[in-house]
């Protein structure tokens, strides 16, 4: 097969106080030894930092390390002119066709509306691809302060503060404003099924848009955020969170089956146990970021093939093909062709394999893939009931050394694995055997103007001109209508605008009330309205009679006493 393309990645990033501890060599081998053969990190430029150099940096870092090709996403985290001018001279000159906006991490990355706007309507003059993290950063900055003022500090509150619909309240916004600006719009990391029902429902109703779920909301839940081990639970805190539905794995996997969703990343983003008791006082300073760089393609295989909700067709297609359109790298990468880069993986689906952080080849010491046996934890004293005293001697003596829980481990057992990856015509996996080299990835340009996305975005645009009525020019009187005079002109007894109308009538100026047209025979029409804010009168120039004598007024005339 295609050799895997990683959608989304963030490999030795700096964040939220600390640095992911999978750089681009340790990552990009852990990806060649999982059959991904080409990674799509993100630069993440800090407010107020040029677009450039951010872009520079991440080069420096990525050049001398990487084990398979690679491309570069830039985030827009702030805007002005001079980050229009860079992101040009990204897409003309630097190969970069892929811009994210933050609608989270408010003060920090977020954009407001207004800002996403104009974002997404630069992608679409460039040609390049607008994406977004959606979540509604407004609301989770507010649920984070009434949290931690109510006590609940650890990682529950960060699924807590960000719950399913305030991500899809984000999705539907971030999809409505792109749709304004007729640009194109990828939603990175889909992690709920209610926002994955709006990407499907949007795209049936006509709409451009790409949705990503990631390894780790096809693979686990949110029920991990429950665990009494804070380790545990933090080291599943990734941005949106999983879900804790355990249908929604299931969920998602369906509609990637069913093209619903079209690519799959991981937002890997590792953080060692250490790193993540940063905020072992206050969720919301808990790194966010969980791995799947290595494990995407066999977990994807498990969950999606295995029990027969897509064939190993659109398995590749997930995998690779649909990224490669998408990022207009295409036949580059994404295909087994000649002429096109010999990224090939030889996948044995009868071997199985069983995902521990033992095994795996990422630097960090926790895998999300590896469920909670069981636990014992020295402060609350739970034992396993049927422990013999010498074993719970033995874990007493481990929790007075420690201080810590002592979690067992049962990793995914996953059936399929690359027995053989080639990354650009060199065998970089052999019989399971990792041999990479590092700094021998390259960087691959992702040129503007996909032609997968923007033929159909520009037929749009000629389809969609807003239409004009032309009309002959109104000639007619203008600003001589009846005003209503301000209160206090009518208490001071000014009726300026009765008196100019009582001045018109007596010049026999009467068609003023009128808006239609005579009857046939030139008379009034009767369904013309006679009446006028200001109080006049159709009738005010006819002569006034004291009084008229009524024998029988309207509803008979009254006989005898009312009571």
């Amino acid at each position: 097969m295609s050799g895997g393309i990683d959608t989304h990645t963030h490999l030795q990033m700096p964040f939220m106080g600390a640095c992911s501890v999978d750089d681009f060599y340790q990552g990009t081998k852990a990806a060649l030894a999982g059959g991904t053969t080409m990674i799509m990190d993100f630069v993440i430029p800090e407010k107020g930092e040029s677009l450039l150099e951010a872009y520079k940096k991440w080069r420096s870092w990525a050049d001398e390390k990487v084990c398979c090709d690679y491309a570069l996403h830039v985030a827009v985290t702030w805007l002005g002119p001079s980050v229009m001018e860079e992101m040009g001279e990204l897409s003309a000159n630097e190969g970069v066709n892929s811009y994210k906006m933050f609608m989270a991490y408010k003060g920090a990355l977020q954009l407001d509306d207004t800002e996403l706007y104009h974002a997404f309507q630069k992608c679409r003059d460039l040609g390049a691809i607008a994406m977004v993290h959606a979540e509604n950063g407004d609301i989770i900055a507010e649920n984070q302060k009434k949290l931690l003022a109510g006590g609940i500090t650890g990682p529950e509150g960060h699924l807590l503060s960000r719950p399913e619909e305030v991500e899809a309240e984000a999705v539907n916004r971030a999809i409505t404003i792109a749709n304004q600006v007729n640009c194109p719009l990828y939603i990175v990391h889909v992690m709920s099924k209610s926002a994955a029902d709006i990407i499907v429902q949007k795209r049936n109703d006509g709409y451009l848009v790409f949705g990503e779920p990631i390894a780790a909301s096809l693979g686990t839940d949110g029920t991990h955020y429950f665990n009494k081990c804070w380790r545990h639970a933090a080291g599943h805190v990734l941005s949106p969170p999983l879900r804790p539905d355990p249908s929604t794995p299931g969920h998602l996997m369906d509609l990637l089956a069913a093209d619903g969703l079209q690519v799959t990343g991981t937002d890997n983003c590792t953080f060692n146990s250490n790193q993540k008791a940063l905020g072992k006082d206050d969720f919301t300073k808990i790194p966010n970021g969980v791995n799947g760089i290595e494990d995407r393609m066999a977990v994807i295989w498990e969950k999606g093939v295995v029990t027969g909700k897509m064939d190993p067709c659109r398995f590749v297609a997930v995998t690779s093909t649909n990224a490669a359109k998408i990022f207009n790298i295409f036949p580059q990468k994404g295909r087994i062709a000649v002429g096109s880069d010999a990224d090939v993986i030889v996948w044995n689906p009868n071997v199985t394999r069983t995902i521990s952080a033992q095994t795996h080849h990422q630097a960090v010491d926790f895998n999300i893939f590896e469920a909670n046996f069981f636990f014992f934890s020295c402060v609350m004293g739970i034992y396993r009931p049927n422990a013999t005293s010498a074993r719970r001697q033995v874990i007493f003596w481990l929790f007075k050394l420690s201080n810590q829980c002592i979690v067992l481990m049962q990793g995914m057992e996953c059936h399929g694995m690359p027995m053989y990856v080639i990354a650009r015509g060199r065998i970089v996996v052999d019989e399971g055997e990792l041999r990479v080299c590092q700094g021998s990835g390259q960087y691959v340009p992702t040129p503007p103007m996909a032609p997968y996305v923007y033929m159909t975005m520009r037929e749009r645009e000629r389809q969609r001109v807003p239409p004009k009525v032309e009309r002959e020019a109104y000639e007619g009187p203008t600003g001589d209508g009846i005003h209503m005079s301000p209160r206090k002109d009518y208490m001071n007894g000014h009726q300026g605008s009765a008196k100019g109308l009582h001045e018109q009538h007596e010049n026999g100026n009467e068609q003023h009330f009128y808006t239609r047209g005579p009857t046939q025979s030139g008379g009034r029409n009767l369904q013309d309205s006679t009446f006028s804010i200001s109080g006049a009168q159709i009738d005010d120039n006819l002569p006034r009679r004291s009084g008229i004598r009524v024998h029988n007024p309207p509803g008979g005339k009254a006989s005898g006493s009312f009571w």
